[in-house]
């Protein structure tokens, strides 16, 4: 079967109505307030900590900092996290054994 290109993903995605993230498998994530962040397709916890909770996913790991973060639940698909969420990003991490 070929690889699809992600635009070529994005436009299935318009067409049969289906969320572009199902098809794309790019995370969701979701801010509720400064209380509460969801992240569906997650691919793993690299870190917790009270203060910063780090997610890996297909784009690239993301950085949650906080104070009092709590991880809910966690499952194969979705991680909750809860505490006060000062920022979300994603960032990227230095190759390994390279000094560029």
């Amino acid at each position: 079967m070929p690889k699809r290109s992600k635009k070529d993903l994005r436009q299935f995605a318009l067409l049969s109505q289906l969320p572009q993230e199902v098809i794309t498998d790019q995370p969701r994530i979701t801010l509720i307030g400064d209380q509460e962040i969801v992240v569906e397709n997650h691919k793993g916890l690299i870190s917790y900590e009270d203060a910063l909770v780090k997610v890996n996913t297909n784009i690239s790991p993301l950085a949650i900092e906080g104070d009092k973060l709590v991880i809910e639940r966690m499952d194969s698909e979705t991680i909750i996290i809860r505490g006060r969420i000062k920022s979300v990003k994603y960032f990227f991490e230095p190759a390994q054994g390279r000094s560029d």
